[in-house]
């Protein structure tokens, strides 16, 4: 289970009612980091027109992947650890998206239009590409409300 702020600044990720992971997102940048079953990862956006964010260690030292976003059509290609990932909105509410490879899916679903919160399920995905795909949707999220 996932629950966010208000504002979307802080996501926190539930195993019950064990808090497992954290996301925070920078109030005036495009910036993250968090932590998710010991993947710690720092998110670090840049780009004019064609905005990227890369996928950095917590130091802000090493690469370790990037994110390419498409607008138009409302998804993502994230590139972690020579794996490619696809992230899309599994619906035109919004309420539902996903992150997938060749082998494996994970399902985010958002439990209504008024509550920041809602339930992940997974297999056989890292903890990582998790993280990752919670920070895509606050990402476009933020992006499509400012349009």
């Amino acid at each position: 289970m996932w629950k966010s702020t208000f504002t979307g600044n802080e996501t926190r990720i539930f195993r019950g009612k064990v808090l497992a992971g954290l996301l925070k997102v920078s109030n005036w940048k495009d910036n993250a980091y968090g932590e998710l079953d010991g993947h710690m990862l720092r998110f670090k956006t840049r780009g004019f027109w064609k905005r990227h964010t890369q996928i950095l260690s917590i130091e802000g030292e090493r690469e370790l992947g990037r994110i390419e976003y498409n607008m138009w059509n409302g998804n993502a290609t994230i590139v972690y650890q020579d794996n490619e990932y696809q992230w899309k909105f599994g619906s035109w509410k919004r309420n539902k998206w996903t992150v997938t490879d060749s082998e494996s899916v994970a399902h985010f679903t958002k439990k209504s239009l008024w509550k920041n919160q809602g339930e992940i399920e997974y297999e056989y995905i890292s903890s990582a590409i998790i993280l990752i795909g919670l920070f895509v949707n606050t990402y476009v999220q933020r992006i499509s409300a400012s349009a």
